[in-house]
Order: structure tokens, then C-alpha cells, then sequence
């Protein structure tokens, strides 16, 4: 089994980037309705979560470019599930009892 991540499965994107402050609702909006998480700070600065990509990335900046009015500036991080682990608390009288 080879420990390499697979890097055409992208788990999450996580984008930053700045808007016009008249188009922040509009922006906000648009990505939310695509069912991507959205944190807007200080009404402009935007930071958006987008879990398992399906569809094309290019196309949704550019809908964001356009709804702003012009283009900026998008960071844009790629995460790869590396491991899932489920924790649980155990009750320790439970273990002691037992």
C-alpha cells in the first residue's frame, strides 16, 4: 500500500480574497447557494470552503469576477484527506467497572 496522496482528489478548497464592498451581498449569495461555506470579515475580505469541488473551479471565479465587476486576486489552498480518525470519549468508571 504506498502512503502517497492522490493529488487529482482535492477533499477541500479553501479560497481568500477581497471584493467591492457594493457587491459583497451579491457574492455571498452566489456562493452560498452553491452550497459553499462563506465567512465575510470587515464586510469585504471573504473566506470560502468548498468540500469535495464538483464542478469546474475556473468557472466559479470567474462568476465572482464578473459579479464584482472586475477581477481580484483569489488565494486558493488544496486540501487531501491524508487520514479519518473518530474519537470518542471513554468514561473511565465505565472501564473500571467492566
Amino acid at each position: 500500500m504506498s502512503n502517497e496522496v492522490d493529488t487529482n482528489s482535492i477533499d477541500l478548497i479553501r479560497w481568500t480574497f477581497s471584493v467591492n464592498p457594493g457587491q459583497r451581498e451579491a457574492i455571498e449569495t452566489y456562493l452560498a447557494d452553491l452550497g459553499l461555506d462563506v465567512v465575510v470579515q470587515e464586510d469585504i475580505r471573504f473566506v470560502v470552503s468548498w468540500e469535495e469541488p464538483d464542478r469546474e473551479v475556473d468557472e466559479v471565479i470567474e462568476a465572482i469576477w464578473e459579479l464584482n465587476g472586475e477581477p481580484f486576486e483569489v488565494t486558493q489552498e488544496e486540501f487531501h484527506r491524508l487520514a479519518l480518525h473518530t474519537l470518542q470519549h471513554e468514561d473511565e468508571t465505565a472501564q473500571e467497572a467492566a
